[in-house]
């Protein structure tokens, strides 16, 4: 029994090293996103981050509700195997100061990709409003 507690420790350890590492580079992806499209990047103040999963199911159900909105032709329906994550979807609340000493407070979802990439999306209250309205 010992055996298998020192086996699982070291083993867990890593696990929540690599999912502590993928927060962190998304977290660093998407603050440059924005930082880069802030009126200026030294005001660009972060403030908080949730981080969830995201799947190729989610990016499809994601398509859909676009392709709703704007009256578009809706992609293919998730399968079971588009549960593979394909990035970590960041909620990302921030502060822009404008030239003019104006602070603004703003907010976005992001989907970080695990090369680097970042995507804005349209928010999911934006969307749902959308959708009711339809």
């Amino acid at each position: 029994m010992k055996r298998v507690i020192v086996f699982l420790l070291p083993v867990t350890a890593l696990l929540a090293s690599c999912a502590k590492s993928t927060e962190d580079q998304a977290k660093l992806a998407v603050q440059d996103f924005v930082r880069t499209r802030a009126s200026d990047p030294g005001n660009y103040f972060p403030e908080k981050f949730r981080f969830r999963p995201y799947t190729k199911r989610d990016s499809l159900l994601y398509l859909a509700d676009m392709a709703r909105i704007n009256n578009l032709p809706a992609p293919p329906a998730p399968t079971p195997k588009d549960s593979v994550r394909i990035g970590t979807l960041v909620y990302h609340s921030y502060r822009d100061q404008m030239r003019n000493g104006v602070m603004v407070q703003d907010s976005g979802e992001f989907v970080a990709r695990p090369n680097g990439t970042v995507r804005s999306l349209v928010a999911e209250s934006l969307r749902r409003k959308r959708l009711a309205g339809k």
